[in-house]
This record gives C-alpha cells, sequence and structure tokens, in this order.
C-alpha cells in the first residue's frame, strides 16, 4: 500500500472521530460542569486533529487533485478508494461530502478525456450520486434555489445520457453485463432528480415517462437475456418506489389530476408487488410507510377522503417506533408530521388539528434530542427543516422562535450556545446604549425621545434580546457545513454559508412570533459603512432598525472570536484583542458608536463577565435543557 494510501485513510479515520466529537453525548455526564468540560475536551481534541486534516489537504491531496496533468492507475485507484472511504453506504451519509464531490469531478474529468466508455459510465455514475447528495443538502438552502438548481441540472443531464443508453441499439453494443446493469440503475436512479422540482410544468411527468419505459424493459426478454444476472424484482420494486413516492409532500410538484390518477394505479401495482416477497422488500420499506404513500395518492387522485388519509396518517403515527433511527422510522417521524402539516389550512384549522400538530411538535423535539450520535445527521436534517419551513404556529403552543431554538439545541448545542451568548451581550449592550447615547438608539420601534426610550425600555430589551437569539436561524439549513471542523471551508461552503442571513429573514418573516426579528438576521454580517459583507445585494441603512443592527453585529463577532469551543480552526481570543479589532474596524465594518461603548471601564466589565461566568452559565442551560429533554421525553 502506498504512503498515499495510508494517508487517505488517516484522514477518513480522523474525519470519523471528528464526527463522533463535534456531537458528544450524554453518557457518563453527571452534572453541568462535567458537560462543560466534555465539550472543551472534544473541541480540544478536534482542533488537533484538524490541524492533521489542513497538512494533508494541502500537502497531498489537494497537489494530486489540482495538477494538471493526467492521473496514473495506481493514484486513480487511490482516490476511487478515498472516495468509497468516505461514505457510510449503511446509512447513505458521507463523512466528507464536498472533499467526496471533488474526487468524483476529478475522476469524471480524466474519463471524459479517454475513450473508454466503461470507465466513463462508472464515472458518471459515482458523480452522480454525488451530485444527488448535494442536490439534497442545497435544497434546504431556501433563499438560493439556484445552488440545488445547479446539481439538479447536472444529474439530469447525464440521466439523458443514460436513458439514451438503453435504445436497443445502443444497450446490446455495451460488452460488459456489469456496465450494462449501471445503466439500467442510472436511468431509473436519474429521476430521484425530479423531487420537488416545484411545479416544473415543462418536467411534470418526464420522470414518470422514463419510469414507465423500465416498467416495460423489466419486462422484455431482450433486456433479460443482456444481464441475466440482474436482479430484475428488485429493479421493478424500485421503479415503483420512485413512481408512488413522486407525491411526497402532498404533492409538491403540482401534478394534474389525470397524472394523479395514473401515479395512484402505480402505487396500487407497488403494493400488490411488495405483498409478493414482504420478508424481502420490508428491508427497503415497511408495510406502514407503503400503506401511507397508498393511501396519499389515493386521496390526491380522488380515490379517498381528505379525512380517510389524516386518520391513515395519524394512525401509522401512532404506532411508529419513537426510539429507532432507522430511515423507515425516521419517515414515520419526522415524514409523516410534515405531510400532516400540509394538508393543513392554517386560516381555518379546528382544535383537534391544532392538538395535533401541537403534539407532533413536541414528539418531534423529543425525538431529536434522543438522536444517538452516529451518521444519521442529513437524513434527520433534511425532515427537520421541511417541517420548519411550513411551521404553523398553534396559539398556546410552541411559537416558531421555540421551535427553531430547541431544533438548534437538539441538532447542534454550540450554534444554541453561540446565540444564547449573542442574545446575552446584545442585551447587555443595549442596556448601556440607553445610558451612555440614548440618541443613538431613537426610531427603533418608533421611539423618538429620551423619555419614551426610558418608558419603553424593557420593551426595548427584550426586542434586542429576541431579536439577537434568532439572528442565526438560517444556519439551520446549513448545520452539516457549519460544524465541518476537520478542515478549512472550501469555496462552494462558504457560498453555502453566505446565504445564512437571507434564509433565517425568509424562515422568521413568515411567522407573527418572529416577523420582527427578521431584519437583524438579514443585515447582521453587514458592514456598517454597508461597503462589504453579506447579502451584497440590500443596503444595510434603509433599515428603521440599524442601531439594534449595529449592537448585535458587534455582539456576534465578539462571542464568535473568544468562543473557546465552537471554533476550532483557530484559538479564541481575549476581550482586549477583540476591542483592538473593534477600533481598528471602526467606521468601516464596525458601528462606531458601539465601539465607543468599550472605552468606557463598567462595559468592559459587563461584558467580560458574560464571556466568563456567563458562558459557563450558559453551559449549564444547555446541559439541563438536553438532560431534561432526553428524560421527559
Amino acid at each position: 500500500m502506498s504512503e498515499n494510501s495510508e494517508q487517505f485513510k488517516a484522514y477518513v479515520s480522523r474525519m470519523a472521530k471528528i464526527r463522533r466529537l463535534s456531537s458528544p453525548t450524554l453518557d457518563g455526564i453527571e452534572d453541568a460542569d462535567g458537560y462543560s468540560r466534555l465539550l472543551k475536551e472534544s473541541f480540544a481534541k478536534i482542533g488537533s486533529l484538524a490541524d492533521e486534516n489542513r497538512v494533508f489537504l494541502r500537502s497531498v491531496f489537494m497537489p494530486l487533485l489540482q495538477r494538471n496533468f493526467s492521473l496514473d492507475e495506481e493514484e486513480t485507484e487511490e482516490l476511487v478508494r478515498f472516495g468509497t472511504q468516505l461514505i457510510d453506504a449503511n446509512k447513505g451519509e458521507t463523512l466528507d461530502l464536498p472533499i467526496m464531490s471533488l474526487i468524483s469531478k476529478r475522476l469524471l474529468d480524466e474519463a471524459q478525456n479517454t475513450e473508454d466508455q466503461n470507465i466513463l459510465i462508472r464515472r458518471l455514475d459515482a458523480h452522480m450520486d454525488t451530485c444527488y447528495a448535494l442536490m439534497i443538502m442545497t435544497e434546504r438552502i431556501i433563499s438560493a434555489p439556484q445552488i440545488s438548481e445547479t446539481y439538479r441540472n447536472i444529474g439530469l443531464n447525464y440521466g439523458e445520457y443514460f436513458s439514451s443508453l438503453l435504445d436497443r441499439e445502443k444497450f446490446a453494443e455495451i460488452p460488459d453485463p456489469e456496465i450494462r446493469a449501471i445503466v439500467l440503475t442510472d436511468a431509473r436512479y436519474s429521476t430521484v432528480f425530479y423531487e420537488h422540482s416545484h411545479a416544473d410544468r415543462t418536467g411534470d411527468g418526464r420522470d414518470l415517462e422514463l419510469l414507465d419505459r423500465l416498467l416495460e424493459i423489466a419486462d422484455d426478454k431482450f433486456y433479460h437475456d443482456l444481464v441475466p444476472d440482474f436482479d430484475w424484482d428488485y429493479f421493478r420494486y424500485r421503479t415503483l418506489h420512485y413512481y408512488a413516492k413522486s407525491t411526497d409532500y402532498n404533492n409538491m410538484r403540482c401534478f394534474s389530476e389525470k397524472v394523479l390518477q395514473r401515479i395512484a394505479a402505480r402505487t396500487e401495482e407497488y403494493w400488490q408487488f411488495w405483498h409478493t416477497n414482504p420478508e424481502f422488500f420490508s428491508h427497503f420499506d415497511s408495510e406502514d410507510e407503503m400503506r401511507m404513500v397508498l393511501e396519499r395518492n389515493r386521496y390526491l387522485a380522488g380515490f379517498s377522503r381528505r379525512e380517510d388519509y389524516i386518520r391513515s396518517l395519524i394512525d401509522v403515527y401512532r404506532h411508529r417506533n419513537d426510539r429507532e433511527y432507522s430511515l423507515g422510522a425516521i419517515y414515520e417521524n419526522l415524514l409523516i408530521p410534515a405531510e400532516y402539516v400540509s394538508l393543513l389550512d392554517e386560516a381555518c384549522m379546528n382544535e383537534e388539528e391544532r392538538t395535533v400538530l401541537t403534539a407532533m411538535y413536541r414528539n418531534i423535539l423529543g425525538y431529536l434530542y434522543r438522536m444517538p450520535n452516529s451518521g444519521i445527521f442529513s437524513s434527520l436534517l433534511e425532515y427537520c427543516i421541511q417541517i420548519l419551513n411550513s411551521f404553523i404556529e398553534v396559539p398556546g403552543g410552541l411559537t416558531f422562535e421555540d421551535m427553531g431554538m430547541q431544533c438548534m439545541a437538539a441538532l447542534h448545542p454550540p450554534t444554541f450556545l453561540h446565540s444564547l451568548m449573542v442574545a446575552q451581550i446584545s442585551r447587555c449592550l443595549a442596556e448601556f446604549a440607553i445610558e451612555f447615547t440614548p440618541e443613538q438608539l431613537f426610531g427603533v420601534l418608533g421611539i423618538k425621545d429620551r423619555e419614551t426610550l426610558l418608558e419603553r425600555k424593557e420593551e426595548l430589551l427584550s426586542f434586542v434580546y429576541h431579536a439577537a437569539l434568532c439572528h442565526d436561524f438560517g444556519k439551520l439549513s446549513i448545520l452539516d457545513t457549519v460544524f465541518v471542523y476537520g478542515r478549512n471551508l472550501l469555496d462552494m461552503e462558504f457560498d453555502f454559508i453566505r446565504t445564512h442571513p437571507r434564509t433565517g429573514y425568509e424562515m422568521l418573516v413568515k411567522h407573527p412570533s418572529t416577523r420582527d426579528y427578521a431584519e437583524i438576521a438579514l443585515y447582521h454580517h453587514r458592514f456598517f459603512n454597508d461597503e462589504a459583507g453579506y447579502p451584497d445585494d440590500c443596503r444595510l441603512s434603509d433599515s428603521l432598525l440599524k442601531p439594534v443592527i449595529d449592537i448585535v453585529h458587534i455582539a456576534d463577532c465578539l462571542d464568535a472570536a473568544s468562543d473557546p469551543v465552537g471554533r476550532s480552526y483557530r484559538s479564541s481570543k481575549s476581550l482586549e484583542t477583540v476591542i483592538g479589532e473593534f477600533q481598528a474596524g471602526r467606521g468601516l465594518c464596525y458601528a462606531d458608536w458601539v465601539t465607543d461603548l468599550f472605552d468606557r471601564k463598567e462595559v468592559r466589565d459587563a461584558v467580560r463577565s458574560y464571556l466568563d461566568e456567563g458562558r459557563k452559565d450558559n453551559y449549564r442551560k444547555t446541559y439541563r435543557l438536553l438532560h431534561d429533554m432526553q428524560k421527559s421525553h
């Protein structure tokens, strides 16, 4: 084995360790101080592992990947193995999807420069898998749909190529039965790139036409003879599965009634075929999951009533296993509530629907809090974001602010801790601003003078606190990028990160409990002078809430710079160092009037207490929340 191969294996091992360390369980932790120590120790280890990864990527991997001459056979095999090692095939998760995408793209580029069709097909097969994973990952970024569309279009183009090879003459010209099997599989698989494609009328039904063709091929002796060892039963089953699942989220793709009736007929066929060998097919879909898809498609086609479908949904949901984290169990615990929400009309919900919905939300949180420390994060996050994007606030139930913060605590405690810190520091700075520079806050919440400001002081401080608490809600959509602790971010990942202010805005503005905070989320990474930062297509100076944004921006930077846990890519900084950076950027990146507050000893002392004892107290709060939520569910 070459030295490179050993280094590739070591990188995979380190990334697996980092994933476990970044989501430590409470097993063996008896109190909040123990939790605080656990986080600090875990992230210290992550920092050391990440340093090794950066050396490997800089000195071994990137030079190999980016050189401008061809890979030799041994290097190609090493990269193929490396890409394979980055996948957890049993859970459909990757240890490092962006790095894997670089590998599969380089190998595909190499293959396209050869005349070997077999190699090209194998490389297209691998890169199509990667593009689908990236499409699903970036679909959560609701503020930048063009990102996921890029990967969708690549996958659809590959699908057209595989579909063209199904032509009898072309198919017969492929000499290797194993390559023919890849063509059949990927022609079918390519239809997943139509998922969630929001009423694209030009594409409405194209995938179904291809699936119909594949079902015909599944009965065609010509193809059976050319691929004699192919599992044709499984091929038929998966083709029917894709057909039936095309109506996810209450017909998100807006199929016509005629098409829905066609889908319903195929779903009946799917149901019947599952029952020809339930022992085998239950490895892929449970009978309950099958029944839910059948009931949904009957309802959408007009063959049954909405009430009947809802009753079936709730019946399956009540019998779910809320302690299991297989893909089927995740479906029942998270996707069924998402389907249920999609059926509701917020304007005219009845009492029973509100009660059921509130219970589902609380059950979802319990399920997330019990999430095991294993490679199922992407699947959980995909459905969780769908639920948040379709969230309905129920009077007397969970607000969107409550739901978002609880999801953050369950899925990524460091981001939850950061949000608490920014909220507390922001409130602290706002209180000093009221005392020393009250005129800077005139205009916020319609306050026009000092007297009114003092009368409404607590209202303003509460507003600042909650706005800051929600400033990073957009990160919920990209948590798997936020916790890439094992290396420096790639350019594509910086693009993902830059979407979170606008995604946060779009999430918050939809709900009564959070819409007043949406502008703070949108602008919190803009420079004070409006000359830089992101998003770059909006003007901070246009916001009436600019003084609050000025405060939250500095509080955000202050906590990020001084955080000893969640920023493994560099060491934490002292308060004095950060204040020096604020002074250097005064009037440019940072608001001069907020920066000047730090000239006062009482401000520095108060902020320092939040960074020291306040941060420790937030560790305790987070531990108690995680502990209590896990025990109560």
